[in-house]
């Protein structure tokens, strides 16, 4: 049987867990900052982010990638001051949610827009690719909510589809070419928000 225990406390509205160099690097998005917590509970500011973080994600040189939701930027943390990774306001459609890196150094972020209703809702929602040549472009849209995000053994975007009740898979070829999208996994009267893709195949889910 599995076991809990709370590693810390005190915080607002925590966003997207990601493991990295044997820690806990989280949003809080109600406080505006990005925290690291290790084993031992202990808590550092890693980067403050007034136009609340969200997406987490690491480039190969260790530097720390933030989605601004409000601001609809990606903003890069590491050993220079903070900078602007990607400006997504042409791109995107409200708020930027979470984020993921993959080994080639391509980010892909989620975006929402919560005020649109009807068939405008979902036609906004999508999932948007920056290139570390500095390329920015929708790969795909028409998402019923799109919300947490993970990269595949086979090293292709999965996005948590929350009002759509399911993970769906996006295909995508090297140079960012939306290939297609296929249904990952369908869940049964629960809606799925975080997601986390280990060895093997293997992916958790946490789900409403």
């Amino acid at each position: 049987t599995l076991k809990t225990v709370v590693l810390a406390s005190g915080f607002w509205r925590l966003k997207a867990p990601r493991w990295h160099l044997g820690a806990l690097w989280v949003s809080d998005v109600g406080a505006g900052k990005v925290f690291r917590i290790d084993l031992g509970g202990k808590v550092t500011i890693i980067a403050d982010v007034p136009g609340r973080p969200f997406g987490l994600g690491f480039l190969a040189d260790g530097d720390l990638l933030v989605a601004s939701m409000t601001q609809r930027l990606i903003l890069k943390f590491g050993a220079e001051k903070p900078a602007i990774h990607a400006d997504l306001s042409a791109v995107a459609s409200g708020y930027l949610r979470d984020l993921v890196v993959a080994r080639n150094g391509n980010a892909y972020v989620t975006s929402f827009d919560p005020d649109a209703s009807g068939p405008d809702c979902f036609a906004s929602a999508r999932v948007i690719l920056t290139t570390l040549d500095g390329k920015i472009r929708s790969v795909t849209d028409n998402i019923a909510h799109p919300n947490g995000l993970a990269i595949t053994s086979a090293h292709d975007p999965l996005v948590a589809e929350t009002l759509g009740n399911r993970l769906l898979a996006i295909q995508i070829d090297s140079d960012g070419t939306l290939l297609h999208r296929q249904i990952f996994a369908n869940f049964e009267g629960m809606s799925p928000l975080g997601i986390c893709a280990a060895s093997e195949g293997v992916v958790w889910e946490a789900a409403a």
